[in-house]
């Protein structure tokens, strides 16, 4: 999925309208279904979806966690969990054990696939389909493990960030990253915003590889202080070290230094709210319609025999300013009910499954 352009599900609807756990990998099941069983022609059957993740302790993770379950359960499907918690070893273990419980689909967030390879060929044994949305991971076996991805496209989810920064920046500025090189989505960010950076001029001190806590952040967010006396603004790649970097540039009374970073979630928002004049801008958009559109091609696999492939519609990416925060507690600009609607309105048209 890639690419600028609004989603079109709206128009597709209005059309229609026309012509009428699993206890070793801290795992949970739920969902009995409910929302499917209408008198349409075609079937939607009882299925289970295997949701494989990265770590449901990510504020983002759980804004598509519980989407998926919101998707599932409205056409009537269960939902198993696997919450790998950050340990790339759970992977393999967690997808062969979904595929051992019968699962009649996977979808992964935040997982690399080489990490779950194992289990992964057991699925394709089996004919069990797999797709992945969330953040962009290593597509190098996608094409031999049959996965779909169908999630954000973190060159296009940079630009508005990059767009923000340019206005706000000028030639000579300096610029630091925390990132890491161990996700395929951190480094396409670090990239795509080091080329905006350099192509007007902006200086990009060389990014920190940093770990993925909360002192890690820290430390690095001091040392691009330390060493650049000049530095204007830090990139924190992941929301995880954004409050990280703050708390360094107060530590060092630096808050002429402003902070960008990624994910309007319960998170950056806060950190938003509460320091306007330092951050900035919160690279996000309607990503969370992407489990919508997998349990969308679920429905059109198990229903009509449909082959599954990577989506032909965008997502729409923002950078979300102080004046455009998302409302009380919403976690990203784009609430579950506002990504929910025109496809619970599709499935009513398609599937006979009540939109309400």
């Amino acid at each position: 999925m890639r690419g600028t352009q609004g989603r079109r599900w709206s128009a597709v609807v209005a059309g229609l309208a026309l012509l009428v756990p699993l206890s070793a990998c801290g795992s949970s099941d739920s969902g009995d279904g409910g929302g499917a069983g209408g008198s349409g022609s075609k079937d939607v059957g009882s299925k289970t979806i295997g949701w494989v993740d990265g770590t449901l302790a990510g504020s983002y993770q759980q804004r598509l966690y519980e989407a998926g379950k919101d998707a599932a359960s409205h056409v009537g499907w269960k939902v198993k969990t696997v919450d790998t918690q950050g340990d790339p070893a759970k992977a393999a273990s967690g997808v062969s054990s979904l595929v051992t419980s019968g699962v009649d689909a996977i979808i992964m967030s935040a997982v690399t696939p080489s990490t779950a390879r194992a289990g992964l060929l057991q699925a394709k044994a089996k004919k069990i389909p797999v797709l992945m949305v969330g953040s962009s991971v290593d597509s190098s076996l996608n094409s031999d493990l049959d996965l779909t991805y169908i999630g954000e496209d973190e060159e296009a989810l940079t630009k508005p960030l990059a767009d923000l920064m340019l206005q706000n920046l000028k030639p000579g500025d300096q610029v630091g990253m925390l990132t890491t090189t161990a996700l395929a989505s951190a480094v396409e960010r670090t990239d795509a915003l080091t080329t905006a950076l350099e192509d007007a001029g902006i200086e990009v001190v060389p990014p920190l590889e940093t770990g993925f806590d909360f002192s890690a952040g820290q430390k690095n967010a001091a040392t691009l202080l330390s060493q650049n006396p000049r530095m204007t603004a830090i990139v924190p790649i992941f929301d995880l070290w954004t409050a990280a970097t703050l708390s360094a540039l107060k530590s060092a009374k630096r808050d002429e230094v402003k902070v960008y970073s990624y994910y309007a979630d319960a998170i950056s928002t806060p950190l938003m709210r509460d320091n306007p004049d330092v951050v900035l801008g919160l690279a996000d958009g309607d990503m969370i319609s992407s489990p919508y559109v997998a349990i969308d091609k679920l429905l059109a696999f198990f229903a009509d025999g449909k082959k599954i492939t990577e989506s032909d519609d965008d997502y729409e990416y923002v950078a979300v300013t102080k004046d455009s925060l998302p409302p009380g507690e919403q976690n990203g600009p784009v609430s579950q009910a506002e990504a929910a609607k025109p496809f619970f309105e599709k499935w009513a048209a398609e599937y006979d499954i009540a939109a309400s």
